[in-house]
């Protein structure tokens, strides 16, 4: 191709050419933030003998199998290891509070942690040995998932439906539940409650409630797809270092420069790459969480005002019933959070 040629190429092409540079410069850096997991940490709740990742939705269990405690046997040891992460497990799952009131270990009168091993689905996180120290050891951890159809929340609640427990409320159960597997544009809620006090931290929970000053209740375990609930849980909880100001500018800004790139694209085939980004960008509906209520401080307070917003959110886009729902909660230096009590704690022989 001579220079002839290559000026009349550029002078031809030089709209897609400019296009193409003003995608790159654009979306490039705004890939990294499309994804919430970029806007927000995991909120560890940690305990002596494991701890629970919010975010993720799993418990992790912790196990010590000391060889000279086990016939100095490196396999009796292993075996020792994963049976105490396994019990370590049960533990912290028993602590897990349900709602507003009860936690695994108080529902049923203490009748529901006979079954507990029942409920939990635990595999293989990580294993190592320890030789650094006087006393050599196994060191071996579990995790469960709380999310999913194997996940507790899903198993718990096939239980309860089935068990003579006083638990009246449950999810509801949808026929169709394609909506969860086709929501990648639908709004998320973040209730950012990071301005409460000490005495007033949220307390994550599987079935929390969100409602209103005057007791009205706009999410709870009745009102949300049981499909939801199993995929997601009724609630993420996370930490962030961005200000509810940032998390809502990101989704301004990009809107900005989508209405330009409409504008400027003539091309049908550069107009479905932008919708296919647009598609994977989280857009957010920032609500400030006023107070948190219940013995175990699982329920959000947040504004009339937000709460019809809310009620009027869920019938367009299903935003609660399909348990879109992100809490951020400020933690302490260190990020770790949460004590066991004295009798579930677990302290090795």
């Amino acid at each position: 191709m001579n220079r002839f040629t290559q000026r009349l190429f550029v002078k031809k092409h030089w709209k897609i050419l400019f296009i193409i540079m003003f995608l790159i410069i654009i979306f490039i850096p705004a890939r990294s933030e499309s994804e919430k997991d970029n806007q927000f940490s995991p909120y560890i709740e940690s305990f002596r003998s494991g701890w629970i990742d919010w975010e993720k939705g799993m418990i992790y269990g912790i196990g010590h199998g000391y060889l000279h405690l086990n016939q100095n046997s490196s396999q009796i040891a292993m075996r020792a290891a994963h049976v105490i992460a396994l019990q370590s497990i049960l533990k912290v799952a028993a602590g897990v509070r349900l709602d507003d009131h009860q936690t695994l270990a108080s529902l049923g009168k203490g009748r529901v942690i006979i079954e507990l091993k029942g409920l939990v689905r635990a595999s293989e996180y990580k294993k190592e040995f320890i030789n650094n120290s006087s006393k050599p050891y196994y060191k071996t951890i579990l995790k469960a998932p709380l999310k999913g159809v194997e996940g507790l929340t899903s198993r718990l609640i096939t239980q309860l439906k089935v068990k003579a427990f006083e638990w009246k409320a449950f999810p509801m159960q949808t026929i169709d539940d394609v909506s969860i597997s086709k929501d990648d544009d639908q709004p998320w809620l973040v209730l950012d409650a990071r301005k409460l006090t000490s005495g007033q931290k949220v307390k994550p929970a599987l079935f929390p409630k969100i409602m209103s000053p005057n007791g009205k209740i706009v999410y709870e375990l009745g009102n949300v797809s049981e499909a939801s609930l199993s995929k997601r849980g009724m609630i993420t909880y996370v930490t962030s270092d961005q200000s509810a100001t940032q998390l809502q500018s990101g989704h301004e800004l990009s809107k900005v420069f989508l209405n330009k790139i409409n504008y400027l694209l003539s091309a049908k085939e550069a107009l479905a790459e932008t919708k296919d980004r647009r598609r994977k960008r989280r857009r957010f509906i920032i609500k400030e969480v006023q107070n948190v209520k219940g013995l175990n401080r699982t329920n959000l307070l947040i504004s009339e005002n937000d709460a019809r917003e809310l009620a009027q959110e869920d019938l367009s886009s299903r935003i609660l019933k399909d348990c879109r729902v992100i809490v951020i909660i400020s933690t302490p230096i260190g990020g770790i959070e949460g004590s066991m009590p004295s009798y579930l704690a677990f302290r090795p022989s």
